[in-house]
């Protein structure tokens, strides 16, 4: 874009400086400009809006990873916690694990015990009993052996109690710690998940981050850009509206120019009005020429010098050794020369073409017209009516040529192509 920008630059301002057009830049040409250049200034403001919108994102997006991150922090020494009492909660198993299995075994040992003095008990039956009451000394002796038989079965009674809600305090108390343990398990897994699930929702932000992040370096780098590019686009304004003053200063001049040699031809023309009366016999060829088309001109003001004439000629390239008829006459000049219409008349074609670069025809009626060849640019179009003297183009070097310099033909146009070249002198001199 800069490069385009400089580059018409240096165009507009060699055209107002070196070539100095007859006309000036149209001034839609720079409203058009202005336009881009608002356009661009309205390109710039919506990447603003998204800049300021993904700048907005962008913030949030790191209040929520922060936000995230805190909550995480908050689990994460849940879980600590959480491992650090199933840990605890573990030890705490075993321990009473270990006191459980010692009072299992002791409730076991006595559960043996009983059972053999029950066995025993049965298998001897009233035999024992009666035994130790007939072996009684005394009637004491006697009730003290009763007592005691009585107090053995009691105690036996008791201690299968005894056993009995011990083994339920053993299952009571085993079932507790399980659920316990169970329950902080449960803790656990839910604060892994939930752990689990926060930091991949702040991965997938992150990662949303990182891209909102390469869209506003992008859209910096566009407004950059944007801005360096409505810079160059101001410069390009500047430099065509000071190339359309310096083409208009360059209008009036040749205007005046014009102007001044108008009135000086036509003093020349009253001066020899006598003289040509006088050589009436030995014009009349020229005067018939002119029946059609009225005064002609000069076509090339500022040189009258002819690299080539009309009629026989050398090929110029020197790709051939033959001859070729040169059916108009070369005017050399530098380029950038101005071209005038040769009498007045109407545009029939300004148009390009590889031969004859760009040309323009003009046709002054009775089927007479002018050619304008190798031009670096014609300022008029087709259908334009022009005066004699009026500026329609430049010398340049487009088409095939060996130089800079206008090619000049008039001829006769029945409407086939090419037309009846006749000898350009007896027009202009």
């Amino acid at each position: 874009m800069k490069k385009r920008l400089l580059g018409l630059v240096c165009v507009l301002i060699a055209s107002a400086m070196v070539i100095g057009l007859a006309q000036p830049l149209k001034a839609t040409s720079i409203d058009e400009e202005k336009k881009k250049q608002q356009d661009m200034e309205n390109n710039l403001d919506d990447i603003q809006d998204t800049l300021d919108k993904l700048e907005t994102m962008k913030n949030d997006m790191n209040e929520y990873i922060k936000t995230m991150d805190s909550k995480l922090e908050e689990v994460s020494a849940k879980i600590v916690d959480l491992n650090d009492k199933t840990a605890a909660k573990q030890a705490e198993i075993e321990e009473i694990n270990v006191k459980l299995a010692a009072q299992e075994e002791d409730i076991q040992s006595q559960y043996e015990s009983m059972k053999l003095r029950i066995r025993f008990m049965y298998e001897n039956g009233q035999n024992q009993y009666m035994d130790m009451m007939l072996g009684s000394g005394s009637f004491g002796d006697f009730l003290n052996k009763a007592e005691y038989i009585s107090e053995l079965t009691t105690y036996d009674r008791n201690m299968l109690d005894k056993m009995r809600e011990t083994k339920k305090q053993i299952e009571e108390t085993k079932a507790t710690l399980q659920t316990e343990q169970d329950n902080l398990q449960t803790l656990l897994d839910e604060a892994n998940a939930e752990q689990e699930s926060m930091e991949k929702l702040v991965e997938a932000k992150r990662v949303q981050l990182a891209a909102t992040q390469q869209e506003i370096s992008d859209a910096e780098s566009e407004a950059k850009a944007m801005k360096a590019d409505i810079e160059d686009q101001k410069q390009l304004i500047a430099a065509m509206q000071e190339a359309e003053r310096k083409l208009k200063e360059e209008q009036e001049r040749k205007r005046r120019e014009e102007e001044e040699r108008r009135r000086q031809e036509e003093l020349n023309r009253q001066n020899n009005a006598s003289n040509t009366n006088n050589n009436s016999d030995n014009n009349s060829d020229n005067n018939n020429n002119n029946s059609g088309g009225g005064s002609f001109v000069w076509p090339c003001p500022s040189s009258r010098r002819i690299t080539s004439d009309y009629g026989l000629r050398g090929d110029p390239f020197g790709n051939s050794s033959s001859s070729e008829f040169h059916k108009g006459i070369d005017i050399g000049a530098p380029v950038g020369t101005p071209i005038v219409a040769t009498a007045s008349g109407v545009v029939a074609w300004a148009r390009s073409s590889s031969s004859a670069g760009n040309w323009v025809v003009i046709n002054h009626g009775d089927n007479l017209i002018s050619v304008y060849m190798h031009m670096a640019y014609y300022i008029v179009s087709g259908g334009d009516y022009v005066e004699a003297g009026q500026v329609i183009g430049y010398v340049g070097l487009t088409g095939q040529t060996s130089g800079p310099h206008l090619h000049f033909g008039i001829g006769t146009y029945d409407g086939s192509w090419p037309p009846a070249y006749v000898n350009p002198h007896n027009y202009v001199g």
